[in-house]
């Protein structure tokens, strides 16, 4: 019985954490460059159970011993493009990321919502420069700003830099960081194969509400499921308990 308890309370504990991840998603769904994250759920080894006889005892079957978050995992499936026509709204149709020197480092995103700041420096939403391949691009600010699909960045019919699109061996080894910033972590930076930069364009996340809503509702019945289990089995308890302080 005890071992009960344990098990539906672990399964609460996996489908309220799998809650929070779906929360989020949703919560992200108009968030440009975001990309979605996933819960793995694994069920704990299974256990014989015997029923007790006098001169030995019978194997009656298995007991599932609950589940757990077995892992984490981020989407990077491209989400669906949005035409703004701004000459610094920029998506990567393929693979790669665009990179941003920040205070703490080289970070990459998705999401090419760029503008010019007062230098004419070209800088993300909270003021980062965007990396060319010689470094932070800056241009005049008086100057028409036009990019390639192969990320060559003209100010008026000067030249000015290549963007610097970068990819990864395995971009779940890369650390999230906020809503659609990634930092290096454990993955290994590897050659861009295959990309077009679109420019007028900014890449919107790939949450699918519907299949979100979905799997909320199923992990919010797998969760009242348990509790009920739970709260038949703490009966079961208290009316074990009271019958055998009767027999005293």
């Amino acid at each position: 019985m005890i071992r009960g308890l344990y098990t539906s309370a672990s399964s609460m504990a996996a489908n309220e954490a799998r809650m929070d991840t779906l929360s989020n998603n949703v919560a992200n769904a108009d968030t440009t460059g975001f990309k979605r994250d996933e819960r793995i759920m694994e069920s704990f080894p299974e256990m014989v159970i015997h029923r007790m006889e006098r001169g030995g005892s019978e194997e009656i079957g298995d007991l599932g011993s609950g589940v757990g978050i077995d892992e984490s995992y981020t989407d990077f499936s491209s989400g669906h493009f949005q035409q703004t026509d701004a000459p610094l709204d920029l998506a990567i149709s393929g693979d790669g990321f665009f990179a941003l020197e920040t205070e703490e480092g080289v970070r990459y995103t998705r999401n090419g919502s760029f503008h010019l700041d007062a230098d004419g420096m070209i800088v993300d939403e909270r003021g980062n420069p965007v990396l060319g391949e010689e470094g932070p691009l800056q241009v005049l600010p008086d100057e028409e700003v036009h990019i390639d699909t192969d990320g060559t960045v003209y100010a008026g019919d000067l030249e000015v830099d290549n963007l610097q699109i970068v990819d990864f061996d395995d971009p779940n080894q890369l650390e999230k960081l906020g809503e659609s910033l990634f930092a290096e972590g454990e993955a290994e930076e590897i050659e861009v194969d295959d990309y077009s930069v679109e420019q007028g364009h900014l890449e919107g996340s790939n949450v699918e509400i519907v299949r979100e809503m979905v799997e909320m509702i199923e992990a919010s019945r797998h969760y009242e499921t348990n509790q009920r289990s739970i709260r038949a089995q703490d009966e079961s308890l208290q009316q074990a308990v009271n019958e055998i302080s009767d027999l005293r």
